[in-house]
């Protein structure tokens, strides 16, 4: 029995998350949860960080360590708001192509083979 190769159109397969059927909200908002995660490595370091420096080398140190620990600690976050990014740009892109194909039958159709006006005498 041979097999079929998958239908280009049909739908992508869902992200990890709802394929596990995680239903929590890092999971749902993958890019909200690496920001918020992102964000608080940087104000809470900034933030005790002011009780013993200056502003600016307080935001400097705050800086570099959310940058450094959030290389290593956010890994799974990041690559779950990656998937969710190139999971809706697939998705744009097959709407898109789908949007385009109408449209094409549709200046085909206007376009009738039969009747000569599109033509222009070259």
């Amino acid at each position: 029995m041979s097999q079929t190769p998958p239908d280009p159109q049909s739908p992508a397969d869902p992200p990890p998350a709802e394929r596990a059927g995680d239903g929590s909200w890092a999971s749902r908002h993958p890019v909200a949860a690496y920001t918020t995660a992102r964000l608080l490595l940087f104000v809470v370091p900034f933030g005790l960080l002011l009780f013993v420096a200056d502003f600016f080398t307080a935001l400097l140190i705050a800086f570099l360590f959310s940058a450094i620990v959030s290389i290593f600690a956010l890994r799974k976050q990041r690559e779950a708001m990656s998937a969710s990014i190139a999971t809706r740009a697939e998705r744009a892109n097959r709407r898109m192509a789908e949007r385009s194909a109408v449209e094409d039958e549709w200046d085909d159709a206007r376009r009738d083979p039969t009747d000569g006006s599109d033509r222009h005498a070259g």
